[in-house]
């Protein structure tokens, strides 16, 4: 199982230092002799496992079922592993929408090792966050939001989550940086943790220690698509976090467009433009018929600031431009051929912010050729040469023979040799039987059935889907509608 946590780049660092200087060394000797004992701040040890044991509750596996893809075209089944943290007593988990991206099922494990089906409840173009929406008959434990615009470096944090599958582990570290930018959205301001990230911690929480959610962990940078961690892993803030779900649970309550697309300014564009700080971030393209259009921005333009306030760069001046309310006012800073102006610009609800279920869930007929290629497991009678071949011994049911790749089978590490001996309550006695009771498209879209198997490892019980999930199906159980009726894109960013 894995999770594809997409891979924001492959780094290459070197690092070079200079010896301090005599003079250096003494006044930082003096500094510290000169500072009153009595004025040092001793921070507040992180309590570690007081943070883990109250968030806990709160954090799910992740397990989606997707079709695997050869030239655009599916060609076998694949389960791939997340994480998901519950923040609403009422079943609504936030996760990464990479996580659940084309997924025909979508099934989540609890703490107490209960696993329920889960829906997509909404997801967003501007940022990859996705809602999950599980029917439970209790109140779930959830977690809340820590201001992470307080976030300092050095700061401890704690990620939770699936890593590569193998179940809900905790590792520590601490805030390397934030406002990292990955290029992928207005919203990069990522904060960047040594805390280890693997593939199948991504949705799961970067938490503070009081275990409140000051990140989600959503991509690490490694130098080999083959390694995990290098210690340079990446969570959204939990601010950014907080504000998208929010208006993605409130019909009509998109963000604020004004259509306009920035990029930093350089010393080099500073110079070319006349513009006298290397301050704010020049225009790039304007969308047709938007309120920045209307307003007269053209490519070329500085923007220096918003409403009287500077600043520094692109992701700066965007997510000023998102926070602010649709239809308010907003006067923009510009440089214009060398002269400063003021603009007006009123924006507009951004176009498709909810992004539409097709855009998520598979189509049926890609649901149903994934399922052609059954759980993947083919079985036949023990033969006596078997029995010494694979030292069976005096086992009774069916050995099989072949495993194919990205299939269930293969996905729960079923080999060949390996022997089924029961399901459900019945023993394997014939081949027919046994592939009949493993076909997929069983009634009910989350049947899942028991197999007992003797492996190399052991004899155990294995859990395999068996169901026929359909897009229809999938999204009536989740997909709000009044989420999805966004106005018609008008060229917005995404």
């Amino acid at each position: 199982m894995r999770d594809h946590v997409r891979q924001a780049a492959i780094l290459w660092c070197t690092t070079c230092r200079k010896p301090a200087s005599a003079v250096a060394v003494l006044f930082a000797m003096i500094s510290v002799w000169m500072t009153p004992a009595a004025n040092a701040a001793t921070p507040a040890a992180c309590d570690v496992p007081g943070a883990v044991a109250h968030a806990l509750p709160a954090v799910v596996n992740i397990l989606a079922l997707r079709g695997t893809l050869e030239d655009h075209e599916p060609v076998g089944v694949d389960f791939f592993v997340g994480t998901g943290v519950i923040i609403d007593p009422g079943g609504i988990i936030v996760t990464n929408q990479h996580v659940i991206q084309d997924a025909g099922m979508v099934r989540v494990t609890f703490p107490d090792k209960t696993q329920v089906p889960a829906y997509p409840l909404a997801s967003s173009t501007l940022i990859d966050i996705a809602l999950l929406k599980v029917d439970v008959q209790k109140p779930l434990p959830a977690l809340s939001f820590a201001d992470s615009d307080k976030l300092r470096i050095g700061q401890p944090v704690i990620a939770v989550g699936n890593p590569i599958g193998v179940g809900t582990s905790v590792s520590t570290g601490s805030v390397s940086a934030v406002n990292r930018d990955l290029m992928r959205s207005p919203f990069d301001d990522y904060i960047q943790t040594d805390a280890s990230i693997n593939p199948g911690n991504s949705g799961g929480p970067l938490l503070d220690c009081d275990g409140h959610i000051v990140g989600i962990n959503t991509a690490l940078l490694s130098n080999s698509e083959t390694l995990g961690s290098i210690g340079i892993g990446f969570a959204l803030p939990a601010n950014d976090v907080k504000f998208v779900t929010g208006r993605l649970l409130l019909p009509g309550a998109a963000p604020n467009w004004i259509g306009l697309h920035l990029q930093d300014l350089n010393a080099g564009l500073a110079i070319v433009f006349k513009q006298p700080v290397v301050s704010g971030a020049v225009v790039t393209v304007v969308d047709p018929d938007s309120p920045a259009a209307r307003a007269s921005l053209v490519p070329g333009d500085i923007v220096t600031g918003i409403s009287g306030e500077n600043l520094p760069d692109a992701r700066a001046i965007q997510r000023a431009i998102i926070k602010v309310d649709p239809g308010t006012p907003l006067i923009l800073s510009v440089w214009h051929h060398g002269q400063r102006r003021d603009i007006a610009v009123r924006g507009e609800p951004w176009p498709n912010f909810n992004k539409l279920p097709s855009g998520v869930v598979p189509r049926e007929p890609d649901i149903a050729k994934v399922l052609s290629y059954g759980v993947g497991v083919h079985v036949v009678s023990i033969t006596e040469p078997d029995r010494r071949r694979f030292e069976l011994g005096n086992l009774r049911g069916l050995l099989i023979d072949r495993v194919d790749p990205h299939t269930q089978a293969a996905d729960v590490g079923l080999q060949q040799g390996d022997v089924i001996l029961q399901i459900g309550d019945q023993p394997a006695t014939s081949p027919d039987q046994v592939m009949a009771a493993l076909a997929y498209g069983k009634p009910d879209p989350d049947a899942l059935v028991a197999v007992l198997v003797h492996m190399k490892t052991g004899t155990r019980w294995l859990g395999l889907w068996l169901g026929q999930p359909t897009s229809r199906e999938f999204m009536n159980r989740g997909f709000a509608p009044e989420l999805n009726s966004g106005t018609q894109k008008a060229g917005g960013q995404q």
